[in-house]
């Protein structure tokens, strides 16, 4: 599956992604779909300031473009070892970038142009003082000068399940399930908002997070 847009504003888009199934018999069954996702926005909300246009209310309202990439799986498999007894697993990795630029504010209300800051005698810059988070950018407009924090990021995760799950009488189950949630913030070559890459999803599964151990057990009463 393919799909592409496109807006008259400048944002664009697509996504590639598709489905393989395996069978063997009918005890083991298999299923894969990927898919990888690149866009760009044209109008990515970012803050509200003070000091701003009186045609926006007195109000700089703040936005950028924004370029992103992600890339994600769901893998499931199903195997069952005999009627009664079945293994289940489900795991999904996830890598997405983004990288805010070409900062504004909006004109004038009902409007969709925006002041580019760094023209028309405005200018910004992203200030790398260890005083201050990453993502922190200086405008100056004529006498007014003043701060916003947008951070671009790079973010991988990996969630999954693997259930046992054994109908050791008719009616009466034993699960016991195996789930992981894990997740971290990274960089490319030490750049935040860089494309994601294949190699994201090994790090992902080796990310830190949450493992959860639980054990279910129904049994069925007969009572007629």
């Amino acid at each position: 599956n393919v799909d592409y847009w496109q807006n008259e504003l400048g944002a664009q888009g697509g996504w590639v992604g598709g489905q393989v199934t395996f069978r063997a018999g009918g005890r083991v069954e298999m299923s894969f779909r990927p898919g990888y996702r690149k866009w760009r926005d044209a109008r990515q909300y970012v803050d509200q300031i003070e000091g701003g246009n009186p045609l926006t209310y007195g109000d700089r309202y703040v936005f950028s473009y924004l370029e992103g990439t992600r890339l994600d799986a769901s893998l499931r498999l199903n195997v069952a070892i005999t009627p009664d007894l079945t293994l289940e697993f489900w795991g999904q990795p996830f890598a997405q970038s983004s990288r805010f630029f070409d900062f504004g504010e909006l004109r004038e209300a009902q409007s969709r142009e925006l002041l580019t800051y760094g023209t028309e005698g405005t200018t910004i810059e992203r200030l790398d003082d260890p005083n201050y988070d990453d993502g922190t950018y200086r405008v100056t407009d004529g006498s007014q000068t003043f701060e916003f924090t947008r951070a671009d990021f790079n973010t991988i995760s990996f969630r999954s399940n693997l259930v046992l799950r054994w109908e050791w009488s008719p009616g009466s189950t034993l699960f016991i399930v195996w789930q992981q949630d894990r997740s971290d913030a990274i960089t490319q070559n030490g750049v935040a908002g860089s494309p994601v890459r294949g190699s994201d999803w090994l790090d992902a599964i080796g990310a830190e997070g949450d493992n959860v151990f639980a054990v279910k057990l129904t049994y069925w009463i007969p009572l007629f």
